[in-house]
């Protein structure tokens, strides 16, 4: 601390000294200050931002709160919900085929990782992991065990029920903290309407082609969507978002986006922000309820310095990673064990509506031919697809 800290520091003490509640009623004083130099209103030309206007003097929990009875009816409607429930099992069991924890590489210790190890360990002096292996490899396919992104997918699916393409995160790849999995996706869903001329991703706006607005597209992802992936699919025009599991460093991000650009200029706003919870998929309480455990053990772990506990150890022993981040949690045995589960309902649903079709969209699939469509989606990534793009579509 500096002789000038000093000074200030105790000149302020002096100052105050023997006024009671002096400091609350300075905090008081200061917040009252700040509060009268708010305007009432927005400043010049956000005030004609009718969801900005709206939304200024309100609190943060009104913000974050998106009215999906009003955004969204038609989940009332629980045909329209089973429609959901098949492309978040899809989603769920292409985590699983896709799944790669290694973020520390392949070798060392990760002690919440015991299911994942090799059943075979080579001569060495410390354990191995799986990365993404198929089950059954040929000489024409290669097996991945290196790292190249985080367990964060997203699958798109057009107005018509039928699916897109899916993507994953794949930070580590291009070293990057913007590759995350919807933004690769919107990019390559633009792509696509350039390869082909009747691309329909919704009705045609004012003088634009079809492929300007992605106004019919719903994305359905593992993770609830942070600021960037928010703004791409806002760009984009993206329908709604259906996501597994939120992210609690997101804050509610693509919520208070729907709510405060949307829609604008008449085009396509944020997209509809939906928990999976909504639309009758257990996995989202219990990913959430893992994650939040998981924080708060490793967080233990480390105050004890009990590397039992650790997320990685190194080989040698001389590293010990107690990272508590959602990216951790995403490598590990408690939460693959919850998106295996969710998956394998894909193919163990029996539907209740099966004849239904959406009752927003024209020429639509039936819940059955959508349940089809999910099972035949996975056999083909499950062959020709990678962990990220580009695939063969």
């Amino acid at each position: 601390m500096s002789d000038r800290d000093r000074i200030n520091r105790r000149d302020f003490i002096v100052t105050t000294a023997g006024v009671a509640g002096t400091a609350g009623a300075f905090a008081e004083a200061t917040l009252t200050a700040a509060q009268a130099q708010a305007p009432a209103s927005p400043p010049p030309g956000f005030v004609d931002q009718e969801p900005f206007a709206k939304y200024w003097g309100k609190q943060l929990r009104e913000v974050v709160d998106v009215d999906l009875v009003a955004a969204a009816p038609e989940l009332a409607n629980d045909a329209v919900k089973e429609r959901h429930q098949i492309y978040c099992h899809l989603l769920m069991k292409l985590m699983v085929r896709f799944w790669n924890g290694n973020k520390r590489g392949p070798l060392g210790s990760y002690p919440r990782r015991v299911k994942q190890m090799e059943a075979v360990q080579p001569l060495q002096p410390t354990q191995r992991y799986r990365g993404d292996m198929i089950a059954d490899p040929d000489r024409l396919r290669v097996n991945w065990d290196r790292y190249v992104g985080h367990n964060i997918a997203c699958v798109a699916v057009d107005g018509n029920g039928e699916i897109i393409d899916f993507d994953f995160n794949h930070n580590d790849f291009f070293r990057s903290s913007a590759e995350h999995a919807e933004s690769r996706m919107v990019r390559r869903l633009f792509s696509l309407t350039d390869i082909f001329d009747s691309w329909k991703t919704g009705d045609r706006i004012g003088d634009k082609s079809r492929a300007f607005s992605l106004q019919n597209v719903t994305l359905y992802t593992s993770l609830e969507s942070c600021a960037q992936c928010s703004g791409v699919m806002s760009l984009g025009g993206v329908k709604q978002v259906v996501y597994l599991q939120n992210d609690f460093t997101a804050y509610m991000i693509g919520n208070i986006m729907f709510n405060l650009a949307n829609p604008v200029s008449g085009l396509p706003g944020a997209p509809i922000p939906i928990p999976a919870s909504v639309v009758g998929i257990q996995q989202f309480k219990a990913l959430n309820d893992a994650n939040l455990a998981f924080v708060k053990d490793i967080q233990d772990a480390k105050n004890r310095n009990d590397a039992t506990r650790a997320f990685f150890v190194s080989p040698d022993k001389t590293f010990v990673d107690y990272d508590s981040a959602i990216t951790s949690f995403l490598c590990i045995d408690a939460a693959r064990d919850i998106f295996e589960e969710g998956g394998k309902q894909l193919d163990s649903m029996t539907l209740k509506f099966p004849t239904a079709k959406h009752p927003n969209e024209r020429d639509v699939l039936s819940n059955q031919e959508c349940l089809e469509e999910a099972r035949s989606f996975f056999k083909y990534a499950d062959l020709e697809g990678y962990r990220g793009s580009p695939h063969k579509l």
